[in-house]
């Protein structure tokens, strides 16, 4: 650590105070200690705010160390806080640890060395709660800006928790009205999953009368759960009003074609492909929804739930010299935590992305293109002593350059990151043409695919093996196909569990 840290010491013995300034400076050469004698200039350095961390005795001839930690919590919650003495009893650390005391140091020959660690490990755990409430904070609001009704209740109709957008769709005002008001009956779908086999989860779309009166029609998808023991329902639901009207629209202008058909046979046509496009358009755009927002409710979820539950933990036990090493062991999986929520949400942002963003398309010689993006992935590559074969010439195809790019990356990344321990990844990349298209082959030497999740590795969040295993969002294939989808393109694979992979793209060939 190489900025000034700022600490108060507080303490009327100054024996002690140089002891502790003493001990700090073995870890922190930067140190800055403003030692305070009396309540005054407690009161002083309390009041500018000038320090980052505050280390202080128990009995104090004008406090105790108590009412110098509620304090400091009081004006700084966030600022961790050191009790170092040789007085109180367990009941007093047990008290103080219960009002935010961060950690408890005996004035004892054998535990003065404690003091840096301790010192660090504070610091420390201040910088990941930081992390974690701007990472909730950002998770919070793109909740709140989804269009979709999330929400969690018990069987019984009691409603645990939702986001404002559920609220709003139902004309409620908050949980209690919506337990109150039972516009979902859901006793009635508990009892109807309870009798489904696992996955026990339903979709249907329903019309419901709103808290105002008012009639809409809603897409529902429940599922019945279990959390701590106890059954819950996760829902999703998302109004469909204006959709289940176009359909009726739709209908009614049928009818009129069809007493039309004899004279207007050629229109008819037009119309029932351009009704058949707009089916499969509004279906993919429900499908790409509902896993997105599943997706939200669930999967951003977990890495916050494992951040609770281990700040919890070291929030509640003790400091002693045995738990130092399970302290840091939480402190290590709470950072990895919240880089898998960080990375979840970076990867999510970027399927948006390819969503909405205009694409142009232009002629793209792929040989040249592909030995750019290795020369992006040369770290990685060598990092893994992967050997890459290519079959040259490659074909010309019309694409966008920055999102073949990206899919490709993402393919050859995963090619080199799913093998067998101890195995050197070795890809080979040829192209074919066919039919108007050149197919674009990537080919590894990986753990293989079993038949029956080959189609559904290219949803979002599909993931076939878990993070500590095999890190990732489990969006990298979604992307993929949606970047080439995006550019008049599909995908797929070819693969036998434990004999590696080959996946391939078709693109539209140039013709010169």
């Amino acid at each position: 650590m190489t900025q000034v840290l700022r600490i108060l010491i507080i303490d009327d013995n100054p024996g002690d105070r140089a002891l502790v300034i003493r001990e700090l400076r073995r870890e922190f050469p930067q140190i800055q200690a403003q030692e305070i004698r009396e309540a005054a200039g407690f009161a002083g350095a309390v009041a500018a705010g000038e320090f980052d961390l505050a280390i202080t005795d128990y009995q104090l001839g004008w406090s105790t160390g108590i009412e110098v930690l509620h304090t400091i919590k009081q004006q700084y919650p966030n600022c961790p806080v050191i009790m170092f003495t040789n007085t109180g009893s367990e009941e007093i650390a047990v008290e103080a640890m219960k009002s935010g005391l961060d950690d408890y140091v005996l004035k004892l020959p054998n535990r003065y060395i404690r003091i840096p660690t301790t010192v660090r490990i504070a610091l420390e755990r201040k910088q990941i709660k930081q992390k974690a409430t701007l990472l909730e904070i950002r998770l919070q609001g793109l909740l709140n800006q989804l269009k979709v009704g999330i929400f969690r209740t018990y069987p019984d109709g009691n409603f645990i928790e939702c986001n404002p957008a559920f609220l709003e769709l139902l004309g409620l005002d908050s949980l209690s009205q919506a337990s109150g008001a039972n516009l979902l009956n859901i006793p009635e779908y508990y009892s109807i999953l309870q009798e489904l086999p696992p996955p026990q989860h339903q979709e249907q779309e329903i019309q419901l009368q709103r808290a105002d009166g008012r009639q809409i029609w809603v897409e529902l998808s429940i599922a019945l759960n279990t959390v701590q023991g106890q059954q819950v329902l996760d829902g999703l639901i998302e109004d469909i009003t204006f959709r289940k009207h176009a359909e009726i629209e739709i209908q009614q202008l049928n009818l009129r074609l069809e007493e039309r058909v004899r004279e207007r046979t050629s229109e008819l046509e037009v119309a029932n492909r351009d009704l058949v496009q707009t089916n499969q358009l509004l279906a993919m755009a429900n499908q790409d929804l509902e896993a997105f927002s599943y997706s939200i409710s669930h999967d951003l979820r977990e890495p916050l739930r494992a951040i609770q539950a281990f700040s919890s933990i070291l929030l509640e036990n003790q400091e002693s010299q045995s738990d130092l090493k399970n302290k840091q062991n939480y402190l290590q999986r709470i950072i990895a935590s919240t880089q898998q929520a960080d990375r979840l949400v970076q990867d999510l942002l970027e399927y948006s992305r390819l969503t909405h963003t205009e694409m142009p398309l232009q002629a793209i010689n792929l040989s040249l293109l592909m030995r750019q993006t290795l020369r992006q992935l040369e770290l990685e590559l060598t990092h893994r002593q992967a050997r890459v074969e290519i079959e040259e010439p490659l074909a010309e195809v019309i694409a966008n350059s920055t999102i073949l790019i990206q899919v490709i990356t993402n393919l050859l990344t995963n090619a080199i990151k799913f093998v067998a321990p101890g195995v050197q990844p070795l890809l080979r990349i040829w192209t074919q043409k066919h039919n108007g298209f050149v197919r674009l082959w990537v080919q590894d030497n990986g753990i293989g695919i079993e038949e029956r999740y080959q189609k559904r590795i290219f949803n979002v969040f599909e993931r076939l093996h878990s993070y500590e295993i095999y890190p990732g969002s489990g969006i990298g294939l979604a992307i993929v196909r949606k970047g080439v989808e995006r550019m008049g393109g599909q995908v797929g694979v070819e693969s036998q569990l434990g004999q590696g992979s080959r996946f391939w793209l078709d693109l539209p060939i140039t013709y010169n």
